[in-house]
């Protein structure tokens, strides 16, 4: 019976957001909403329906024997998702999809010196990747190259467990995101084989880095790059786009499975097993076994009240310089010192999970912060004028996304230094490949994009 309650809770906390955001966001099918029922889906609803059958299989169970520890952390993320969704829905207030669409195809199809951009994005990739291979003492054509990638996300491990993930370097891969964003939005709204070939190069070259990064995760940033740019620019389904987005999917979860591969060493691939026995077994996504684990374990001596929020403020000094720099990642903290595991690396903290850290059950009131603040960041985002006099719709992929998915997933400080210096970053690209216009009236906004279409 217990079982059955949570998957009911955890189907609810999919269903309410997907229907807010096809409701009130103001890009469909991504909006910040759609975006938190698919991390809950994959974090609680489908954990919640594996563990219901195997229970075995649960990560919490490594660690937590309470009786009812599941029922109280499954409430507690439960309450927080709903309350997400309340605070996105008090942001609320009317939006002007149309002119959002048409003002981001206005200023797409004015992109210039599209040639210097996908060259300056393999240049800026190649230099990075170099730099990086030499910072971990590795050539380009070593033996074994991906999988000691994928195996050591950090360097320079310290006896705390705390080491360098080249964070600061690894910014620069911003320039061929970018450049893949305004590329493809080129393409859909133009029509350009040039833009659509370039845009396939750029889209070979993500993969590659997200090979030698070793993060499955910016496969998927990678497809929300994809599919937002699309609907930003209104993009219209069709089956040849169905298409091509299923064979998008594939290629990407053979890459991520590859790489699940690489990272647990197995002697026989165990290919898309592995990869979905990792998703059910970990702390990815909106996690289902970190809210019972922090409710569990987090006494009133380890709350930071409110710390962890502030990390960022140090974050920004190399550790090169600062050899003993703390961890920003709040998942550091939660496996060292909340869990007890002194193996290295982290545990995703997630936000519920943060917010408990921080507040304990006080925690509920960031959830309702969260979505007030997700409405507003998506309407900045993508607000007709905004998008014609700054381009920020390019904002709305390359830097909120990152920020919703860290938020969820993830732990504040540690996004938002590198998210600081993506964005500048950005500001210095786009005066030189994006054409602005000063603000025109929406009748303008609507027409001027036609001939592009």
């Amino acid at each position: 019976m217990e079982a059955v309650l949570i998957v009911l809770l955890a189907a609810l906390c999919v269903l309410v957001p997907m229907w807010l955001g096809q409701a009130q966001g103001v890009i469909r099918w991504l909006s910040p909403m759609h975006l938190l029922a698919y991390f809950a889906f994959f974090g609680f609803l489908v954990k919640a329906s594996a563990y219901a059958a195997r229970p075995d299989w649960a990560f919490y169970r490594q660690f937590v024997d309470t009786p009812a520890a599941d029922l109280i952390g499954v409430l507690y993320l439960g309450l927080f998702v709903l309350l997400m969704c309340l605070g996105y829905r008090l942001a609320c207030a009317p939006v002007d999809r149309v002119g959002s669409v048409a003002a981001a195809r206005l200023v797409t199809a004015g992109t210039r010196q599209r040639g210097l951009l996908f060259t300056l994005a393999f240049g800026v990739a190649v230099a990075t990747i170099t730099v990086i291979l030499r910072a971990r003492g590795m050539g380009l054509f070593d033996a074994g190259l991906l999988a000691g990638l994928n195996n050591a996300k950090q360097i320079n491990v310290d006896h705390r467990g705390v080491g360098s993930t080249l964070a600061g370097i690894k910014t620069l891969f911003i320039v061929p995101k970018f450049a893949f964003v305004l590329l493809l939005a080129h393409a859909v709204v133009r029509r350009s084989r040039v833009s659509v070939i370039q845009t396939t190069l750029l889209g070979g070259l993500l993969i590659v880095i997200a090979l030698l990064s070793g993060d499955r995760f910016e496969l998927v940033e990678m497809l929300v790059f994809a599919g937002a740019t699309c609907l930003i620019v209104g993009a219209r389904l069709s089956w040849r786009s169905a298409a091509l987005l299923a064979c998008c999917v594939i290629i990407l979860g053979g890459a991520s499975a590859y790489m699940t591969d690489l990272r647990l060493g197995l002697a026989e691939q165990a290919g898309l097993s592995a990869l979905l026995g990792q998703i059910v077994g970990s702390t990815y996504f909106l996690d289902f076994n970190t809210a019972v684990m922090v409710t569990d374990r987090v006494v009133q001596t380890d709350l930071l009240w409110g710390q962890s929020y502030t990390w960022w403020s140090f974050g920004w000094v190399p550790r090169a310089i600062w050899i003993d720099k703390p961890a920003i990642d709040l998942g550091v903290f939660f496996k060292r010192d909340i869990m007890g595991v002194t193996t290295g690396g982290a545990f995703n903290v997630t936000g519920p999970g943060e917010a408990f850290i921080n507040f304990a059950w006080g925690g509920l009131v960031v959830a309702v912060l969260l979505g007030w603040f997700f409405r507003k960041g998506e309407v900045v985002c993508l607000a007709p004028t905004n998008s014609t006099r700054y381009a920020t719709f390019l904002l709305y992929p390359l830097l909120f996304y990152p920020f919703i998915q860290a938020c969820l997933q993830s732990s504040f400080s540690a996004f938002i230094v590198g998210a600081a210096a993506q964005a500048v970053l950005i500001a210095l690209m786009i005066p030189v490949f994006v054409t602005r216009y000063s603000a025109p009236s929406r009748s303008a906004i609507v027409r001027r994009p036609h001939y592009a279409a």
